[in-house]
């Protein structure tokens, strides 16, 4: 099965191109546990979603400093906030580089044989129904709920066999982003940094390589000691300015959308050895890269890529069989990064530039 919810608060605000569903019913948590700022949930119903699926939760807000948690679980969460009996899985809180977490969110964990958490996602091992995904927010510098919010759930088959290929009316190239090599990092991190890396280049533009150094700091995940958890790179994206969504996505369509809006869009690709030629490494279990435009050649389509395992700045650009780079992207949970619309220089979304 496919299913996406997309909630936002001011959806006109935000730029972003793909559609919006409803807003989000925030609800104000009250407790003495905290001292500053405010606590907010909401949750979306998930449908019945079968085993061997990935469920895919995103949250990007404009506020400054904030930390959230996801929970999967079969009631309503306590009005303390906490979580319940039925809680199924938590996943590990996400906050800023260097803060602690709010000591009311949980320890992550997970519902044997039904769902379990892959450091920013849920894989079902048996069919999951009657449930509901909820976020709990902290807003350590705010009273109110957010105002510039973008919350996600989507859900996919774990693989897919086959994807339908764009065609030569999809065309499309933007400018290309400035190029950063992750290999020309300090050697003790330079293979691990792809995300960020990948992150700074979608979304930086200009100024790319003066923010990637602060995108590597902020990808860094404590509990891990990875730089490639997905949300973190949502999270570093909205302290700049730049609202996104990371998304489990089962088809082009999305991506196109946002290609043709004016945004590049970063992909979660694995591919085994020699099934992506002309690529820098020669196989891979996990790997992001920017996806810029596309291209065709007569009846032959090639992906336009910023790679950010080539070895200097002067390889980073690629160009990748579409067939290729399709498989290795989306065949196997999908993962994407997709973000607004650039906002006019200086100005925010919901701002005039």
């Amino acid at each position: 099965m496919r299913f996406i919810k997309r909630l936002a608060t001011h959806p006109q605000s935000l730029d972003f191109p793909l559609p919006i569903h409803a807003p989000p019913d925030w609800r104000r948590i009250e407790s003495a546990e905290f001292s500053q700022g405010s606590l907010w949930r909401t949750s979306i119903a998930l449908p019945e979603v079968p085993e061997a699926h990935i469920i895919v939760p995103s949250l990007s807000c404009l506020e400054e400093a904030y930390q959230y948690q996801w929970i999967v679980g079969r009631e309503a969460i306590s009005g303390s906030g906490s979580g319940s009996a039925k809680d199924l899985s938590a996943l590990a809180p996400i906050a800023p580089a260097g803060s602690t977490s709010l000591p009311m969110f949980v320890v992550a964990h997970d519902a044997q044989g039904t769902l379990r958490g892959k450091i920013d996602c849920w894989h079902t091992e048996s069919p999951l129904t009657e449930s509901r995904a909820h976020v709990l927010l902290w807003l350590p510098n705010s009273s109110g709920p957010p105002r510039h919010d973008l919350l996600a759930i989507t859900v996919r088959p774990i693989d897919l066999a086959d994807n339908q290929l764009p065609h030569a009316g999809d065309s499309i190239s933007l400018p290309v982003p400035r190029a950063i090599s992750q290999m020309q990092a300090e050697p003790g991190i330079a293979k691990r940094i792809c995300s960020p890396t990948a992150t700074a280049m979608a979304v930086a533009g200009s100024e790319a390589l003066e923010q990637w150094p602060g995108a590597v700091k902020a990808c860094l995940d404590p509990n891990t000691n990875a730089y490639g958890k997905w949300p973190l790179a949502i999270h570093w994206a909205s302290q700049n300015a730049r609202i996104g969504s990371v998304e489990a996505l089962p088809d082009w369509q999305a991506a196109l959308t946002v290609l043709n809006n004016g945004s590049p869009v970063v992909c979660s690709i694995r591919f085994d050895k020699g099934d992506l030629p002309g690529a820098p490494m020669q196989q891979t279990g996990g790997h992001l890269v920017v996806l810029y435009g596309l291209e065709f050649e007569g009846e032959h389509g090639y992906a336009l890529v910023m790679d950010p395992a080539a070895a200097s700045a002067a390889e980073v650009a690629r160009r990748y069989p579409l067939k290729a780079f399709s498989d290795a992207w989306l065949s196997h949970r999908g993962g994407t990064y997709l973000f607004s619309t650039p906002p006019a220089s200086g100005s925010r979304p919901g701002e005039a530039g």
